[in-house]
């Protein structure tokens, strides 16, 4: 499946310590001729006033020639942005914990999620690249209940140790190969990785 032409919604959330592999991913993508659109979920409530936050908006931009919409945690979505575009598929990463509950539980409260759950509910890819700590019980359900849904696809994930806590990440750097096997709506297998095989 060529990403040619392809609309891609891509939403990020603030300040995380993956963003840089997820840059490179998403160059990836517009190198491969897909038209990626930033959605940026803030977790703050002036992020124009944080370096990094401009710094990112800025790079993003730039890689994907088009404006970043922006969204607050607490915006209802539809104060978030009326700008519809629509998405061939929709990419969170990274997909935090809390932001998958939500997901599952379809509350639609920023402007990237509200946008990811009409995506479900009409039926196009959903792309979820995991990266979440703390409650890995509930984390699982939450996947499982998720991964039932035809159109949602996750990268592929497995448990790390980190100090005492247990974290699970996505393979990063499989996100672009996993939107091309979700256009094609296959899933990229496996989805559940052991250790051993996530990158130190």
């Amino acid at each position: 499946m060529s990403l040619h032409g392809k609309q891609i919604g891509f939403a990020l959330p603030e300040g995380h310590f993956l963003m840089p592999m997820i840059l490179d991913e998403i160059k990836k993508m517009v190198t491969a001729g897909a038209e990626v659109y930033p959605l940026f979920l803030a977790a703050s409530d002036y992020p124009d006033n944080h370096e990094q936050f401009t710094a990112t908006k800025t790079i993003l931009e730039e890689i994907t020639g088009r404006e970043m919409l922006t969204a607050s945690l607490a915006e209802e979505a539809d104060e978030a942005g009326n700008e519809e575009i629509a998405f061939d598929m929709m990419v969170v990463a990274p997909c935090p914990g809390n932001f998958l509950a939500k997901l599952v539980n379809a509350r639609a409260m920023a402007a990237p999620l509200s946008k990811t759950v009409r995506h479900l509910q009409v039926g196009r890819p959903v792309v979820l690249a995991l990266v979440t700590n703390g409650d890995s019980e509930g984390l699982l359900q939450n996947v499982q209940q998720i991964i039932n849904i035809k159109t949602v696809f996750l990268v592929p994930f497995g448990p790390r140790e980190q100090g005492e806590k247990q974290v699970f990440l996505a393979r990063l750097d499989l996100l672009c190969e996993t939107v091309i096997y979700a256009l094609a709506q296959r899933q990229l297998q496996p989805v559940y990785l052991e250790p051993f095989w996530l990158p130190h």
